[in-house]
């Protein structure tokens, strides 16, 4: 706790500008925090992902022809 500490005997001396820089550069830093807790979420997601994409390869390896065509074919009325 000593850092902490010394951070707000030197916080006490500053001015409002100099806090108001301070506090924007802590904010951009959890930010920045945040997005990396986010991308190990996604790593870990993307394993699952992983396994539904190889189970619809699975089944659609009986499949006879291009079906490329047929499923772009069902979409052109949504797009």
């Amino acid at each position: 706790m000593q850092v902490r500490t010394r951070l707000n005997e030197v916080l006490d001396g500053l001015d409002n500008v100099a806090l108001l820089r301070i506090y924007d550069l802590a904010m951009v830093y959890q930010s920045s925090s945040q997005l990396q807790a986010k991308k190990t979420k996604t790593t870990q997601s993307s394993q699952e992902r992983l396994k539904h994409y190889l189970r619809a390869q699975e089944i659609l390896a009986e499949v006879q022809g291009d079906i490329s065509d047929d499923i772009i074919a069902m979409r052109a009325d949504r797009i």
